[in-house]
């Protein structure tokens, strides 16, 4: 027998043998194993699933952390959904649908009014923080399920026992959800990046839309049929309170299940501790587990770092030409970045040609700055040796040292004219 190709789709599909037997002239086709072909015949509705509501090539196509993210997103999807048509029954009834006293006109001016401040907090929201959503998408995407869930608890809890205000009620949580609108919408497309591994982001974008479309058309009609079941008040408080308390959960896990391999400060600032305390480098799944998704940092530094500030920061605090060379004499001159201390922060001073590897490097000069605030020329070689050292351990346990999500403002400038 001679065996021609061995064939596998992806990692986890069926292998197949092309073979040609000893008696025979034409090549054959034969699973490797015959269990495994009776198993995925059993199982076409599985597969078929699968080719609906997952990316092309999965799980190869997806990080390893596509799986656990999908699970509690789609929890989290559901409960919303549920919890939206709780609160569009409670809507209507305060729009005065069933109430002869409520004409169509003033409740179709009280919609217009709510959609309005809806696209309002939308503009407002993306021109306040658009900039930071990249930076810190997990705590984002964690702060703008619990916005949308303030606004329907306000229309749960508030707006059946103020009828009178309506229509400022209804502005105010239309919106709190425009920022969800904005910051959930902008953080999905941010975790849809990271998860499409092979350069297929519209793949997986397109199927997480589906799921999520799935998920909603189902969460739709159990709405529905609790509706059903709701007779009072304290029935809808404690239904929408558990459904509650369970989306929050599973958001929580979801974002908690995202392993980043991109450096943003918290991150950032979780590994350097640990390099600077033993000259260890954590992986990207543990620096992720240690990050805090809600509020705050899980290290701090003494002083706030700015990136990319303007130079006019440098001569107001120091004025003095002789001064400011002397700042500028203590970097190596083909590096393209200084880094000077005022009142209020430690500033970094980047160069027109500041790559993204410069801005990682600036920033953990400005950490061993703090550690030790002796003057950076002193012992400007040794923290350079040990960027060298850092980074071929970042780049070893996997972390993307060619990117960052570090916040930077627009200043560059050059010192070498």
């Amino acid at each position: 027998m001679k065996i021609h190709f061995r064939e596998q789709y992806g990692t986890k599909g069926e292998e197949i043998l092309y073979v040609t037997p000893a008696d025979q002239s034409n090549i054959v086709r034969v699973p490797l194993r015959g269990d495994k072909l009776v198993i995925q015949e059993k199982f076409l509705l599985f597969r078929v699933l699968q080719s609906i509501f997952l990316p092309k090539g999965y799980p190869d196509s997806v990080s390893e952390d596509y799986a656990a993210y999908q699970i509690w997103d789609t929890l989290q999807a559901f409960c919303s959904t549920i919890c939206g048509t709780l609160c569009t029954h409670t809507i209507l009834k305060g729009l005065g649908v069933g109430n002869d006293n409520i004409n169509a006109y003033s409740a179709t001016v009280t919609w217009i009014l709510k959609e309005g401040s809806g696209h309002v907090g939308r503009i407002i929201f993306a021109w306040w923080k658009g900039s930071q959503l990249d930076v810190d998408s997990k705590k984002w995407r964690l702060r703008a399920d619990f916005l949308n869930d303030l606004a329907m608890g306000i229309e749960i809890y508030v707006l059946p026992k103020y009828p009178h205000f309506t229509t400022q009620i209804l502005c105010g949580t239309t919106m709190l959800k425009a920022v969800v609108g904005v910051a959930g919408g902008a953080t999905r497309a941010a975790l849809t990046q990271h998860h499409a591994v092979r350069g297929n982001l519209a793949d997986v974008a397109s199927k997480d839309s589906s799921q999520e479309t799935c998920v909603n058309l189902v969460a739709s009609f159990v709405g529905l049929y609790l509706l059903t079941f709701i007779k009072s008040q304290a029935m809808l408080y404690t239904v929408f309170y558990i459904v509650v308390t369970l989306h929050l959960y599973a958001n929580l896990r979801a974002v908690r299940s995202v392993c980043l391999r991109t450096f943003n400060e918290s991150r950032y600032l979780i590994a350097l501790e640990e390099f600077f305390r033993s000259s260890r480098m954590l992986t990207p799944q543990q620096v992720n587990k240690m990050e805090r998704v809600t509020v705050g940092q899980t290290v701090s530094v003494s002083l706030n770092i700015r990136l990319g500030l303007s130079v006019k920061h440098l001569i107001d605090e120091y004025k003095s030409s002789s001064v400011i060379e002397n700042i500028v004499s203590s970097f190596d001159p083909h590096e393209r970045f200084i880094i000077a201390e005022s009142k209020k922060h430690l500033g970094v001073y980047l160069h027109f040609d500041t790559r993204s590897q410069d801005v990682l490097k600036a920033y953990f000069f400005a950490v061993s700055y703090l550690q030790d605030r002796n003057q950076i020329k002193e012992s400007y070689w040794d923290i350079q040796g040990k960027w060298q050292e850092f980074l071929n351990l970042a780049q070893q346990e996997g972390w993307f040292v060619n990117q960052h999500l570090l916040l930077v403002d627009e200043y560059r400038l050059d010192w070498k004219v």
